[in-house]
């Protein structure tokens, strides 16, 4: 498909990554009468974000805050020069964050991971302002005390909106794209595996959006989300 079009396929930087529903016959590409079996992997970053082939997310969430801490190195120096603190945070929030909160998007979000990406927040947090953790302690400043210092934005709630706004954007597709029609697509004759079953990303959009009459689902959160501006009100009740 892609000599068709002009295209040339390179082999090298080709993989495989395939589920337990897929063929597990090799995949070979000819070029030139030159066949070659494309490497199979279990993992592989794509735009910019680590997807695996059990769909985990912590692998991902330490790239992201290396990116971070990466990202914040660079405007040290910068950030230490400023005497005025909502600049200074305006700057770490367009630089830092977004390498920290990338993709989050598509984020299946448990406490646990979200309480990684808080710690490592506060910890670029304590840089930005020069404090270290035992001088916060000794001090005893709360949260929400050092969170008035920096001026920074909350990392949970930036990536809780950036979630919510690309649930409403594929809600509202009507061309047929996979992102709506696999939150859509229900298995016919299939059960979950018995045991506590894994987070999934609209869980917590069903647990939260979705209005129920005591135990019954009156509203579902897709049905909210088609409609954009109620969905905008969702939002700014949520992200406060």
């Amino acid at each position: 498909m892609c000599g068709k079009v002009g295209l040339r396929m390179n082999t090298n930087k080709t993989k495989v990554m395939r589920n337990n529903f897929a063929s597990q016959s090799p995949v070979n590409v000819t070029l030139n009468n030159v066949t070659t079996c494309i490497e199979e992997v279990n993992e592989y970053v794509y735009l910019g974000r680590l997807l695996n082939h059990n769909n985990e997310l912590e692998l991902e969430l330490h790239r992201r805050r290396r990116a971070a801490w990466a990202a914040f190195n660079n405007i040290k120096n910068t950030t230490d020069a400023l005497s005025c603190p909502r600049i200074r945070a305006q700057l770490f929030d367009s630089i830092v964050l977004p390498a920290l909160t990338y993709g989050s998007e598509v984020w299946t979000f448990t406490q646990a991971l979200s309480e990684r990406v808080r710690v490592t927040h506060a910890a670029l947090e304590r840089r930005l302002v020069g404090i270290s953790l035992s001088e916060q302690r000794q001090r005893n400043l709360h949260r929400e005390d050092f969170r008035a210092q920096s001026e920074v934005r909350d990392p949970l709630l930036v990536i809780k909106k950036k979630k919510l706004g690309w649930a409403g954007h594929i809600m509202r597709r009507n061309d047929g794209r996979w992102t709506r029609l696999v939150q859509e697509w229900y298995p016919i004759g299939e059960k979950r595996p018995v045991g506590r079953p894994r987070m999934r990303w609209c869980d917590s959009l069903q647990k939260e959006i979705s209005l129920f009459d005591g135990e019954n689902l009156e509203t579902h959160w897709s049905t909210i989300a088609k409609d954009r501006m109620a969905w905008k009100a969702v939002i700014r009740d949520h992200i406060r």
